[in-house]
């Protein structure tokens, strides 16, 4: 309205006639033109604040007053003061500043320029008055879009054409013309044939470039004389005889043409006609703008909603199958793509690959959709330029794989890679858009591609930290399970079932490298109906997975055995174990590879996630010292029963030859040379004493090898202590008197009877006088005492129903005493305080670990306390009635209990 108002006030002020506007009530002045204001002799300025009745009065002739388009006579203002002059004055409605007015042209009486003027006059008038109309509705439309069908149906039924319409050109990818128009806005009369929606290639067309090129509206009265070209003949196809066409510059450049078509026959369009399809065509550029400006900001709204709801609804899932489908979905919601799916890139492979499920996807196109990122092939360069990627042609693009385009329909493609951080997480494939993907489609899901890469990362993180957690749990409880008490191998075969339950496999090894002089240690867990094959010797013997693991240090996986480089020539082993896929993890200690722990899967191939290796290679970790353990215990077991055997054998050996001695001795003993020769008596008594000492400790070797093997016996009867005590006394006092030491009796003398077996309690009692003799040097004191004690309800942690009377045998010496360090392994077997080879004291280590299990197998305590002023043993034995004792007859062995610390 701004541009049709300047056009008539311009007009208005070069008129050579004198004219005013007034209002319509015919009371006020308007405004006046300089040819009124010279021809009264006043400013316009000036005249402005005049009224009707001051510039014009009625005529001389009565009814002939100028009303609507009838002339009339009138007088003005004479320059020469109160005179008034006559003159013809003509009254058209007109619009000044968007309000009804009316135009008075004061004239002479010249009646062809009056009617000539008129003319004029009322087409300037009409034209601008639709050009106000048109443009009034643009201006107050909420929707463009809808009037600009009124736009070109008015101006269609204005010139009273048979078809008006609007030609837009489409722009390519890159924005630029692409040579082709789309009919939008189409008014049609007298049963045209309709064009709206029709696409057209016009990049060659002359008469196209020749209305672009031009500065006003081209008018073509015949169209049959237009040089023929692609345009010519479709609208000659049509029947078109005459055309007016005019660009439009929606944003201020030339992106279409407004054309009137006549098809009934040809006509000649007039300056006015060309006039209003000029103007109009100025009007149609604007609203085109505001279309286009509406029209994206609503699909923009949309958009931004649209992700606004999708990044809400996705910002909480954390199932990744789950976001996969319905991020597929979505996304092809958003762009308008038939077709969608998700790839994930795995970094540590290298290997792109089609999350499940996808958006209508088919699922040999998931299956197929898996490649590495290779340099050398040309139809991933696409994967790893890192940029988007949009092709309406695949058929013809040489960055996309016609294979497989062609096998899945695929007739238009846009691709953009997820990206957090600059750290690539996967790609968006989105396929078939009715009329191909734009800019505007891939510019969106880039946008969008943020918040995808996003949900997905916090998807991966909330897996990864409840995977973890889970990893970590099961690690903990296999961790327990292999420090807790129990057989090594027992636990292997524990870890490696749970393993294979946790994982989902068909078997589990667990495998401990062997040394030349040791053979290999297998676990092996197998699922229900799958074969162990362990037991297998050519395919131990044959696997490469050892060398492999020692040699790289790394885990070792396959989905697929039978294309690794280490199956072949093992094609035939790998059949007869149906091993599909394979995933080892070396066990490492200090440094090295010790062992290996594989997971197998026989009835199905099967992708290892990172998961599986992380959970597989904790574990070996922790494992490797329980199979470590394992072996030397196993070991050691070995050794153990060896020395058993061998104790046992020599005791039984020995007791040959020392059954000889001591019967020579006791005839020696009854010599009557003894009287008569002190050396010879001497010497009897020193071999009996050595026989002795050999017979006890031949005997104490024997009682270590039944108690290690379970088959000590326990003659338990009432007896009494002090009596047990003296005779261990009197067969140590002769030792004790040789070294001069001062052996001191304290023995309580309301001690009960209790029942043990009164050999074994003397044989406890015989080694720790023995120790503790020779442990004090010469002139030192020994001495034991004897006394009943009774404990409080729950001392020392016991519950209500164990013993708490006990008969307590201390034995005391002055001696060295024991270094602290060693204290902790007195109850050893062969161990000595002092074991190097030029030790003071002899003996072989057996009679403390023998005294401990003899207490220990009669339910009593041991203990010890030793500093520099001597050594101190306790003994406890429980005091029971004879009911609370297990009689003999329960079984043929006695019960040994294991070493124990927690002395009282």
């Amino acid at each position: 309205m701004a541009e049709q108002h300047t056009d008539f006030a311009a007009l208005f002020e070069r008129m050579s006639d004198p004219a005013l506007v007034i209002d319509a009530g015919g009371e006020r002045v308007l405004a006046l033109n300089p040819a009124f204001a010279e021809l009264i002799g006043k400013t316009p300025e000036s005249t402005l604040s005049l009224a009707l009745g001051d510039v014009l009065r009625p005529g001389m002739h009565e009814g002939e007053e100028g009303n609507g388009d009838r002339e009339g006579t009138a007088h003005v203002p004479s320059r020469q003061g109160d005179e008034w002059m006559p003159v013809l004055v003509e009254r058209l409605p007109c619009l000044w500043n968007d309000l009804a007015a009316t135009l008075c042209v004061v004239r002479r009486d010249d009646h062809s320029d009056q009617k000539k003027l008129r003319r004029e006059m009322e087409g300037w008038i009409q034209r601008e008055m639709m050009v106000a109309q048109i443009g009034r509705k643009l201006a107050q439309s909420q929707d463009p879009a809808t009037i600009l069908e009124e736009a070109v149906a008015t101006l269609g039924e204005a010139l009273k054409a048979d078809r008006c319409h609007i030609l837009l050109f489409r722009e390519d990818r890159s924005g630029v013309d692409g040579g082709k128009v789309l009919v939008e806005y189409e008014y049609l009369a007298n049963n045209c044939q309709p064009l709206r929606g029709q696409v057209w290639s016009v990049r060659e067309s002359g008469y196209v470039r020749r209305v672009l090129e031009a500065d006003e509206p081209i008018a073509i009265e015949d169209w049959s004389t237009i040089e023929p070209d692609v345009l010519t003949e479709v609208y000659g196809s049509l029947n078109v005889r005459a055309v007016l066409s005019t660009p439009i510059e929606p944003g201020g450049s030339r992106r279409g043409l407004l054309e009137l078509h006549h098809c009934s026959d040809t006509r000649v369009w007039t300056e006015e006609d060309r006039k209003l399809v000029a103007t109009v065509a100025g009007q149609v550029s604007v609203a085109l703008a505001n279309a286009e400006l509406h029209e994206t900001s609503q699909l923009r709204n949309e958009e931004l909603r649209g992700l606004y709801e999708i990044s809400r609804a996705f910002s909480t899932m954390t199932d990744t199958a789950d976001i996969s489908g319905r991020l597929a979905r979505a996304i092809a919601n958003l762009v308008g793509g038939e077709m969608c799916l998700i790839a994930t890139y795995d970094r540590r492979r290298n290997m792109v690959r089609a999350e499940a499920p996808g958006y209508n996807t088919p699922p040999n196109l998931l299956r197929d959709f898996y490649f590495k990122l290779d340099e050398r092939d040309p139809y991933t360069r696409i994967f790893q330029s890192g940029e988007a990627f949009l092709s309406n042609d695949p058929a013809g693009d040489r960055n996309l794989n016609h294979d497989f385009t062609e096998r899945y329909g695929i007739r238009s493609v846009m691709i953009v890679p997820l990206r957090l951080k600059h750290e690539l997480i996967g790609f968006i494939c989105v396929a078939n858009r009715t009329g191909g993907f734009r800019d505007r489609d891939l510019n969106l899901l880039e946008i969008f591609a943020v918040q995808v890469a996003e949900t997905i990362v916090n998807a991966r993180l909330f897996v990864t930290i409840q995977a973890q957690a889970e990893r970590e749990a099961i690690i903990n409880r296999l961790l327990l399970s292999l420090q807790s008490g129990g057989e090594p191998e027992l636990k292997i075969h524990s870890l490696i079932e749970r393993i294979g339950e946790v994982l989902n496999l068909d078997r589990c090894i667990a495998e401990l490298f062997a040394d030349d002089a040791y053979g290999d240690f297998y676990g092996e867990w197998c699922a229900e109906n799958v074969a162990p094959m362990t037991d297998w010797q050519a395919i131990m013997q044959n696997s490469p997975i050892r060398d492999a693991l020692r040699t790289h240090r790394r885990p070792l996986m396959t989905d697929d055995v039978r294309t690794h480089p280490l199956a072949v020539g093992l094609e035939e082993l790998i059949e007869k174990t149906t091993l599909q896929s394979i995933l080892v993890a070396p066990i490492m200690r200090q440094g090295r590879v010790i062992g290996s722990l594989s997971g197998h899967q026989t009835r199905r191939k099967r992708h290892w996630s990172e998961d599986d290796i992380d959970l597989l290679m904790a574990v070996a970790t922790h494992a490797g010292s329980t199979l470590e353990n394992a072996r030397l215990i196993s070991e050691l077991r070995e050794a153990n029963r060896t020395k058993d055997e061998f104790l046992a054998t020599l005791s039984h050996e020995l007791r040959t030859p020392l059954t000889a001695i001591t019967g020579w001795v006791d005839l020696l003993s009854e010599s009557p040379l003894l009287k008569t020769h002190e050396d010879f008596a001497e010497g009897v008594e020193a071999i009996s004493i050595s026989a002795t000492s050999l017979a006890q400790l031949i005997s104490d070797l024997l009682d270590l090898s039944r108690i290690q093997r379970n088959v000590l016996r326990l003659e338990r009867v009432a007896c009494d202590a002090n009596q047990a005590v003296l005779n261990a006394v009197r067969t140590v006092r002769h030792s004790a008197v040789a070294r001069r030491h001062e052996l001191q009796l304290d023995l309580a003398e309301d001690v009960p009877q209790i029942y043990f077996d009164s050999q074994r309690i003397q044989q406890v009692l015989w080694n720790l006088l023995t120790n503790s003799i020779k442990f004090t040097p010469q002139g030192g004191r020994i001495t034991v005492r004897s006394r009943y004690v009774e404990d409080g309800p729950g001392t020392d942690g016991d519950s209500a129903q164990e013993c708490h009377r006990w008969l307590v045998i201390n034995v005391s010496d002055t001696g060295e005493g024991i270094p602290e360090s060693f204290i902790p392994y007195i109850w050893d077997r062969f161990r000595q305080a002092d074991s190097s080879v030029t030790r003071r004291h002899g003996g072989l280590g057996i009679g403390l670990a023998l005294v401990k299990e003899l207490v220990e197998a009669h339910g009593g305590r041991v203990g010890v306390i030793s500093d520099a002023q001597g050594t101190t043993f306790t003994v406890r034995l429980p005091v029971g009635e004879a009911d609370e004792v297990e009689p003999d007859t329960a079984g043929p062995q006695a019960e040994v209990s294991k070493p124990g610390t927690d002395f009282r």
